[in-house]
């Protein structure tokens, strides 16, 4: 069995991975391993743009009640705090390290605006390529200071005197790796991937969550799943169709041509996204009608998101029309691994950065374009805590490993495949659920042991085990919280109810497993 050793291991090579690479390659032997390439990370395929208050009539303080409004006040305001008011440092530390945002002649930002914003706030680059060109930016910055390596799937954490000392890794030929590292950073995304109508790159499995979960780390808020409104309709793998085309004036229209968002919310069709896909929910599966993104008035259309454009003239759309068939899928999921400010979370050496984390800054519903925020954000906040710890003891590691006493045989025949995972997360805790679904959910995915002896295990089944623990915490998580708020909608408590404000449900794998065994009834849970 391969050892490999670093100061600092990172699983993930999104935003928040590479920038937290960047900010401690300097001081520290840092690895990062990746599933894919970095190329292939939702980061880079973010269209949007990174918000911040950089116009002078703009502030901190209005960002921050745009992102308390949107996140239904379910956020931790301290984690938004520290958020927004970064917002400017973030554009400003990109700008110097070779990310060429699109501005005026004058010089000044090009700031679009998106759902839930009420200011134009959102700095892009390449017009609707903001993604690629951050990401790319940071592997070149990165390339000859950090050892990356691909294709390598993060299976388990290694914990050693109750502290997080790296992760056992397979790669396509499930060879294993062992990574040892004084500290570990989970950045490895969300979940929105065990859904089938996704926004999110393959590979989006919440198995950064499942491996945590494992090794007893607290996760929480995972019923606030948010659904994109505009994926490119009737496409598989769906495309997304980037908020800032409403924000430059798109329209959502019905077939027969009829806006419907007017009399929905103030924004209108730039309301933020949990309002506008649930009234696109009910325009398809209630009234039976397609819907439209109307760009008919949006002047130089190609020139201003040409990535919308290669995708629609990819899937044969003719843009002449004026027309782009969406509807709303799995885009973000704001729960995660819990954390404090620094990304520490509750095991010794580990941190959790990225849509992977549960800061608190998103709430109920994420403000459009926080998330490429969030990443840096919480990377730079990492790295500050890293570099200023004195615990560097050394921790030694037998090559071979001990199956621990808690551990199970996995039940083959209990696993759901892939796409069965995904359909029955569409029809059962999408955007509209209830408590009969999601319990007849919870016991189609419910396996024996949610701890099992992974290693042995082909990435196949590990990949199958890791979405439908996700699936099932998931599920259960929107089972327990009895109302309606922000992403998270019950058909069957349609309201939302005070006695909920702050309320969190945490996630616990002792707690968990202990309510299997003894039977109790599904989704009781802390």
């Amino acid at each position: 069995m391969k050892q490999v050793e670093a100061d600092v291991l990172i699983i993930g090579g999104g935003i928040a991975g590479l920038m937290a690479a960047e900010y401690l390659s300097s001081h520290k032997n840092v690895i990062v391993i990746t599933k894919f390439s970095a190329e292939k990370s939702n980061s880079f395929l973010a269209q949007g743009g990174i918000s911040a208050a950089i116009d002078k009539e703009d502030s901190w303080a209005e960002h921050f009640l745009d992102t308390l409004k949107a996140g239904h006040h379910h956020n931790d305001q301290e984690a938004v705090k520290q958020l927004v008011k970064e917002g400017k440092s973030v554009v400003r530390t990109l700008t110097e390290w070779g990310v060429s945002f699109d501005r005026h002649e004058n010089g000044s930002f090009m700031l679009g605006k998106e759902g839930g914003h009420h200011r134009n706030r959102i700095v892009h680059a390449g017009g609707d390529q903001t993604g690629k060109k951050v990401i790319e930016t940071l592997i070149s910055r990165v390339r000859n200071k950090v050892k990356i390596v691909s294709h390598q799937y993060a299976v388990d954490l290694i914990i050693q005197n109750h502290k997080c000392i790296g992760v056992y890794g397979k790669d396509d030929k499930n060879q294993t790796t062992i990574f040892q590292a004084k500290t570990t950073i989970l950045a490895g995304g969300g979940y929105a991937g065990i859904y089938g109508t996704t926004s999110n790159s393959y590979g989006s499995d919440g198995s950064v969550l499942g491996m945590a979960y494992r090794a007893g780390v607290e996760l929480s808020d995972l019923e606030f799943v948010q659904f994109h409104p505009t994926l490119l309709s009737g496409r598989v793998p769906a495309g997304l169709i980037t908020e800032a085309v409403r924000g430059q004036g798109g329209i959502l229209v019905n077939s027969s041509g009829v806006s419907f968002m007017q009399d929905v919310h103030p924004l209108k069709d730039l309301a933020p996204r949990d309002i506008v896909s649930k009234r696109l929910f009910q325009e398809i599966h209630e009234y039976g009608e397609k819907v439209y993104l109307d760009i008919s008035s949006i002047k130089g259309f190609r020139d201003k998101f040409p990535g919308v454009t290669m995708l629609c003239e990819n899937a044969d759309i003719d843009l002449n029309k004026g027309l782009i068939p969406v509807s709303p899928g799995a885009h973000f999921t704001m729960g995660g691994i819990v954390t404090d400010l620094s990304g520490k979370t509750s095991l010794r050496g580990l941190y959790a950065i990225g849509e992977c984390a549960n800061t608190g800054v998103h709430g109920a519903n994420r403000l459009a374009s926080n998330s490429l925020l969030e990443g840096a954000v919480f990377a730079k906040a990492a790295a500050t805590s890293i570099l200023s710890s004195e615990e560097l003891d050394n921790q030694s590691l037998f090559l071979k490993r001990k199956k621990m006493k808690d551990e199970k045989e996995i039940q083959h025949k209990d696993l759901l495949v892939e796409e069965d995972i995904q359909r029955l997360m569409d029809k059962y805790a999408g955007i509209v659920r209830n408590k009969e679904e999601l319990e007849m959910a919870a016991k189609t995915l419910e396996l024996r042991s949610w701890k099992p002896d992974l290693i042995k295990q082909p990435l196949s089944v590990i990949k199958r085990f890791n979405m439908q623990t996700i699936a099932w915490l998931t599920v259960t998580s929107c089972l327990k919280r009895e109302e309606s708020r922000g992403s998270h909608y019950r058909k069957d408590f349609p309201t939302q109810k005070n006695d909920w404000d702050s309320k969190k449900i945490t996630r616990s794998l002792w707690h968990d497993e202990s309510i299997i065994a003894e039977k109790t009834a599904a989704g009781i849970f802390n």
